[in-house]
């Protein structure tokens, strides 16, 4: 029973935040009012001030997409095989955890401008880090009959 519940609540997150990398692969601007204060907000790269071009937007939100597609097939559609669902969410798992605790160690993330580096640190990357908790979740608990 608690398979199908996180599958669901983790697939409508993933799906909201691949709409929001669609949106600005479209050149949408919300959180900010211009392309400058975006790249401040959610990217966080000291002296840009334009955003990735947009197909690298549209192949991030692909990504997100793929990741929510193996965590529907695994809560809704009840396959659970090792190879063709658990491994693979197994290795999302890894990546959200891995970008999750990463940004509360010295590297990149340091360097951030802000409004980005408060708003990971407070926001983002503990997303980030449940949602890889509980895609771990999904990867860990066994099959219901």
């Amino acid at each position: 029973m608690i398979v199908p519940v996180i599958a669901g609540l983790v697939c409508i997150i993933l799906t909201a935040i691949a709409g929001l990398h669609v949106y600005w692969g479209f050149g949408g601007l919300w959180p900010a009012t211009n392309e400058a204060d975006l790249v401040k907000t959610v990217i966080g790269i000291t002296r840009a001030e334009h955003m990735p071009p947009s197909h690298m937007s549209f192949a991030v939100a692909a990504l997100i997409v793929a990741a929510a597609g193996f965590v529907f097939v695994r809560g809704f559609l009840g396959l659970n095989s090792l190879l063709l669902v658990r491994i693979p969410l197994g290795v999302i798992a890894a990546v959200f955890l891995a970008r999750g605790i990463y940004a509360y160690l010295p590297g990149p993330f340091a360097h951030a401008t802000e409004p980005f580096a408060t708003l990971n640190a407070q926001y983002f990357s503990p997303l980030i880090i449940v949602l890889g908790a509980a895609v771990a979740i999904l990867v860990l608990v066994p099959a219901e009959d």
